[in-house]
Order: C-alpha cells, then structure tokens, then sequence
C-alpha cells in the first residue's frame, strides 16, 4: 500500500464521517488529526495500515517530543483511535493496533479561587438598592457561604430554604439531594431579598414563582446571568482575578480548609462523591502550611532566630 492508497483510507473515513453527521468543526479537526498520522505514516514508509502496536506507540511519543501540549496529544490519539477502529470494522485491516493506545497524563489544574480579602472586598461592595442590589448581594454571599454549584444555587425552590434550621435542600450531581448549612450572616443578606423578591413581584404584578432567585421578568435566573453579575462584581470590586462563579465554590473549600475543617466535611458541604476531588484543594495550601509549619516547629524556629 502506497501514499496514495494510504491517503485513500484517510478521505474515505472523512467521507463515511460526514455522512454520519459529523459536524463541520469536528471534521476539520479530524482531517488536521489524521494529516499527523499519514505524515508520520509515509516518514516512517509504512506499507499499509496494517501495523503494529508498538508502531504506533512510536508515533503517540513523537507528538510529545515535538512539544504539542497533552490536550492537543490526546485529541490527535482519540482520532487516531476512531480511525483504526472504523479501518477495522470495514474489514481494512486484520485486528486493531490502537485499542490500548492511551492519551498522555493530563496535568492537574489547580483550582481558581479568591483569596479572603479578594472574597471580602466582593462580599462588602456599595449596596445597590431595589432587587437587583438585593438578588445580586445574595447570590455571592450565599455561593461563598454554601459552597454551591452555580447551577444548584440557580436550581433552588423557596421551599428549600429551612431558614429555620439555616440550611439550604440542594438537588447536586446525579440528582443526590444534601443539606448544606449558611451562616447567620448569609442568613440576613437572604432575608433581605426575600423582601425585596416580594416586593418587585407585587410591583411588576407577576404570578408567583417557586423559583428562589428571579430574572426581570420573573422567570428562574439561569447560571449565565450569574456569570454577568459576578464579572460585573469583580469589575467593581477591582479584584484583579477574572473568575468565574465556581470559583466562589473553590475559595469556599480552601479558605475552610486553611483554618483547619476536615476534607471530608468539606466533602460532604461541597457534594463530591470521591474524597479524590476534594483534595485537589491540600494543594492550594502548601504555602501556608510551609508558614506554618516554620512558624510551629521548635527547631525552625530556634534556627531562624540564630539567623536573625
């Protein structure tokens, strides 16, 4: 099998793809995948396709020695797994060489998050008045208090505040309901939009709604106004960090963890089912326990005394 029989398979895996409906995007993607893997291919003088394991183990590496970052590695292997698969399947080739090629280990992302002055200046901006100011204050003290999800905290009925109780009923991934407390001072910012709640309902004469948080019309708010209001916050609060809401969640986890709550009531708060989500937060703290640590250790201290 030469370039042109070797091309020939690629054009008619693209063919077979949009017939199937592959979007246009999706298809310039996987056209720039597999012009990789028949470069590579006729480099190297492969006869056919049909090559082994090892073979194109040898290529999964190049893609990392010639600098393409992990994201973009696993990509060009997800296609490279499509195409050997349907090469397969089409009876192109005698058995599949890329079933077990893996995508390089993905490095972990830390978390974003706000620091506590950053999340204070947030909390305390200029009070706006009407409903608004008063749904606006709410929604970030309630995502720093609570921890929640944006779209939990969208999701949430006036029935499921047991203000009582100072919980909130929380309806999180793969529908598990948890009670996640707020505290008092959380507690008076909601009682004040619920004032102001019932207020611009009566004044725009809108039915009443089970949603808690309202858009202008008096439909459910929906995560993508959050994200505007909390861009808009930052702004005014020259927070020089441009985060997103889930961000509020991830300073809510490492500023409990940094004085001292245990992960695993911080995973019960934050809905994770594995505790292994939950720690991706002990990372975000290595400074302050290294401070700390120097701060409590008789011998780093006798030491840094000596110095001083």
């Amino acid at each position: 099998m030469g370039h042109g029989t070797l091309s020939e398979a690629v054009q008619a895996f693209h063919l077979e793809q949009r017939a199937r409906g592959v979007s246009p995007h999706t298809a310039r993607a996987q056209r720039g995948d597999l012009e990789k893997l028949l470069v590579h291919a006729v480099s190297n003088r492969w006869p056919d396709w049909e090559v082994k394991p090892r073979v194109l183990r040898r290529f999964a590496l190049e893609l990392g020695e010639r600098g393409l970052d992990p994201a973009s590695q696993a990509r060009i292997l997800s296609t490279a797994r499509a195409f050997f698969r349907w090469l397969f399947e089409t009876q192109r080739i005698a058995s599949n060489p890329a079933s077990g090629l893996r995508n390089p280990k993905q490095p972990k992302k830390l978390p974003a998050f706000l620091t506590e002055a950053e999340s204070s200046n947030l909390l305390e901006l200029p009070e706006e008045s009407g409903f608004p100011g008063a749904r606006l204050r709410c929604l970030l003290e309630l995502l720093y208090a609570s921890g929640l999800r944006v779209s939990e905290l969208t999701g949430l009925d006036l029935g499921d505040v047991l203000a009582g109780e100072r919980l909130l009923r929380v309806l999180g991934k793969g529908r598990k309901e948890r009670l996640v407390p707020y505290h008092a001072a959380a507690a008076e910012v909601l009682e004040a939009y619920l004032t102001a709640r019932r207020a611009f309902l009566a004044e725009k004469a809108l039915p009443p709604s089970a949603a808690l948080f309202l858009n202008q019309r008096g439909g459910r708010l929906t995560p993508t106004s959050v994200r505007t209001f909390l861009a808009r916050a930052l702004d005014h609060a020259a927070v020089q960090a441009k985060v997103s809401p889930h961000a509020l969640r991830h300073s809510f986890a490492t500023h409990l963890l940094s004085r001292g709550m245990d992960l695993r009531a911080i995973q019960e708060l934050l809905g994770h089912a594995s505790l292994s989500t939950t720690q991706r937060y002990t990372h975000l703290d290595l400074e302050q326990l290294a401070r700390t640590y120097e701060a409590a250790h008789p011998r780093a201290r006798k030491h840094g005394a000596a110095l001083g």
